[in-house]
């Protein structure tokens, strides 16, 4: 199947709106994804950060990446005059991992991922329509390591008239390079893996082969 350019898709939106300024719930997964997208969003649309991000393990982890944004937006209103908004979910691992579990022994990047993906947004989009925020989005995409086709896919399928979904892929336009820059510049804390259990103790095994080969 041919893959769509979603960022095109966003050019072409920002254009149809730019003689507004809407509302957007923007989903976080955590500090530095956010960076450079409300610096490109910030003149565009009314911002309110939503972190909803049961997946993390462990909790220690999950709480300094939700201390790190929070810090990071308050700083960040500060530097550049913005009044963004940061709203969080309740932390649910145990119902997230009972969900995820399934698909246990999935390789990264396949079902289990795009369940990942699919529950976060699904409690993005219904924090979005209940508050009446014209757009949603995520952060997903910057990442070169997530697939924003699927990403998009599921906005979209999520999405209805009263919150529409805002396609994207902020890794385009050297998004990801442009947030490693200004994370650095915020000296924000930039994890080694993506979040959930099984990702965590992948990154524990290439810690050990690295140090085993070193």
């Amino acid at each position: 199947m041919e893959k769509i350019n979603y960022h095109q898709n966003f050019l072409e939106e920002l254009e149809k709106i730019k003689s507004s300024k809407p509302s957007l719930l923007l989903h976080a997964c955590c500090g530095p994804c956010s960076t450079n997208i409300i610096d490109s969003l910030k003149e565009r649309f009314e911002i309110t950060i939503y972190f909803s991000n049961s997946n993390i393990y462990p909790s220690e982890e999950y709480y300094r990446r939700k201390d790190e944004l929070f810090d990071f937006i308050g700083a960040y209103n500060h530097k550049n005059n913005t009044n963004i908004h940061v709203v969080s979910d309740a932390y649910e691992p145990e119902i997230f991992m009972c969900q995820l579990g399934v698909y246990g022994n999935v390789k990264e990047g396949g079902k289990r991922c795009y369940l990942c993906y699919q529950l976060r947004m699904e409690k993005a989009y219904k924090y979005a329509n209940r508050n009446n925020f014209d757009y949603y989005t995520t952060t997903l995409s910057v990442s070169p390591h997530k697939n924003s086709q699927w990403i998009n896919q599921i906005g979209e399928m999520l999405a209805t008239k009263n919150t529409k979904w805002l396609f994207s892929d902020f890794k385009k336009d050297n998004g990801y390079q442009k947030s490693c820059t200004i994370a650095s510049d915020f000296n924000l804390y930039r994890q080694n893996y993506c979040g959930c259990i099984y990702s965590y103790e992948q990154m524990l095994v290439y810690k050990e082969q690295k140090a085993t080969e070193e």
